[in-house]
């Protein structure tokens, strides 16, 4: 039913009466479908009653399917695009069908004087509704006019036109007309003071809604000039997004294809593991690529072996990476391995004029934080040299610390200071840890704070009785436990030996 509705009450909308505001189109639909049913409804009660009671049928009956007729006849004009004849139709027509028309055959009862301007004041609302008194003056003055000159010679229609009794000898007349005369000026007085003041509140009333309606308009039109302006922001923003996202997509391609070259240039994980040492390598960028690397060279009988963090992460930290293992094999494949400041101090020289940096203020201080050894295993020593990075040695349940100076691969404030070479003996059973800072600095817990060396060198010293691959395990799974959801903030890496 309620689809049924809808489906009448948008008759004529998009028509060809596209001036008229769609609301009163709507409403003329409505109010003759409800028209419709009503008369229905009504003529097939009629038949029934007059079929039952053998009664013939009456003007009555045939003005309750005249008005049948006219309600359909308005809804098929307003189907077809004619919106406005249907208003017309609607306005005058029910008052001259139901009213008027029987009147002036003399179909007039007594007791229609009694109701008949009433019902008069009744439609006359109808032109209230279906006509906007600003934009439709004439029509909307000219029914209420029509109207209100029909409440005042209603009576006197009636009594012109009907078939009255006799009262007297040669006069004739209604006796209801006669019981009213002496105080017929106050009634019809009240009649005309009833429709003036109903159309008159109506007619307030409707001044105010389009009023509202008017400020609710405006409202409304800067509201949509505003969604207009934002769905226009919002289209360039999604191409910008999406230009932005093609381009991220690109860079992150380019990077992932970055991470191949320099997984291609470091040595495979396992490399130490080809030269018969028990070891681990527990590596992992922050990013898609790294600026931590490890690094090994085996000459003769020494191996040369290497934990390195660079300045950043991501990308500038990759290109140092890169710079850093380049070079480091130009050394060792150029000059006899002597000890492991020899090799530091020449790969501090190199990054420096590589990178050009003079010292002056301002400029960039990129370089490398490295822990460096060479093994002999046959001679039983080890030479240690750092810079920042310490090396951390495990003998005999033991935890040794090897300190590293406190200077970095680069620019210095002390640029003739060298770095100290350290020989460690060392012999079948000692563990060897080098690492970067990213282990210990990664923030995590309950409280949010860094790891910190001493929780570190704890864990390492527990667990290095255990086999190389399960104290990598442990490592990773303590480090992922403490980041928890927190982001990892570095690169990490820790080269676990044993001996």
């Amino acid at each position: 039913m309620q689809n049924i509705w809808n489906y009448i009450s948008n008759f004529g909308t998009t028509g060809e009466d596209r001036q008229l505001s769609q609301k009163f189109v709507v409403l003329s639909n409505q109010l003759n479908f409800v028209m419709f049913i009503s008369m229905f409804l009504l003529l097939i009660t009629t038949l029934i009653t007059q079929w039952l009671t053998h009664n013939i049928l009456s003007y009555g009956t045939l003005r309750v399917a005249l008005t049948l007729i006219l309600s359909f006849l308005n809804l098929v004009f307003a189907r077809y695009g004619h919106t406005k004849l249907s208003r017309l139709s609607i306005i005058f027509l029910p008052s001259i069908v139901f009213l008027l028309a029987p009147i002036l055959i003399g179909y007039v009862q007594e007791e229609e004087f009694t109701y008949y301007p009433y019902v008069v004041i009744g439609i006359s609302i109808i032109p209230q509704l279906l006509v906007h008194p600003h934009k439709e003056k004439f029509l909307y003055w000219f029914s209420l006019s029509y109207y209100f000159l029909l409440v005042i010679f209603i009576d006197r229609i009636m009594v012109q036109f009907g078939k009255p009794e006799l009262v007297e000898p040669g006069m004739y007349s209604y006796p209801i007309v006669e019981r009213i005369k002496t105080f017929y000026p106050f009634y019809k007085i009240a009649q005309i003071g009833l429709f003036l003041f109903i159309n008159a509140d109506i007619y307030y009333l409707r001044i105010l809604n389009f009023r509202f309606e008017y400020s609710l308009n405006k409202k409304n039109h800067i509201l949509d000039l505003k969604n207009k302006e934002l769905t226009t922001q919002r289209g360039k923003i999604l191409l910008q997004k999406n230009i932005i996202e093609q381009k991220s997509q690109d860079i992150t391609s380019s990077i992932k294809y970055a991470s191949r070259i320099q997984a291609a240039v470091l040595p495979p994980i396992n490399f130490l593991t080809e030269w018969g040492i028990d070891n681990f390598i527990l590596y992992k960028p922050k990013e898609i690529v790294s600026g931590d690397f490890y690094w090994g060279f085996r000459k003769q009988r020494k191996i040369v072996i290497a934990a390195a963090d660079c300045t950043g992460h991501g990308v500038p930290g990759a290109f140092m990476s890169m710079l850093g293992h380049a070079l480091l094999n130009e050394i060792l494949n150029n000059i006899e391995v002597e000890n492991a400041a020899t090799i530091l101090n020449l790969l501090r020289d190199d990054v420096i004029n590589t990178l050009r940096q003079k010292g002056t203020v301002g400029e960039t201080r990129d370089g490398m934080d490295i822990s460096l050894c060479v093994i002999d295993k046959e001679a039983g020593k080890l030479d240690f040299a750092g810079a920042n990075n310490p090396l951390y040695m495990i003998r005999d349940g033991s935890l040794i610390i090897v300190e590293a100076d406190k200077m970095p691969i680069g620019i210095y404030y002390e640029p003739d200071r060298l770095f100290t070479n350290k020989t460690l003996e060392i012999k079948k059973g000692d563990y060897l840890y080098f690492f970067s800072d990213g282990y210990a600095d990664q923030f995590g817990g309950r409280r949010r704070k860094k790891y910190m060396y001493v929780p570190f060198q704890q864990l390492l010293l527990h667990n290095h009785n255990k086999t190389m691959d399960l104290q990598k395990e442990i490592l990773d799974n303590t480090f992922a436990k403490w980041k928890g959801a927190n982001e990892q903030i570095d690169d990490v890496l820790v080269i676990g030996l044993h001996l």
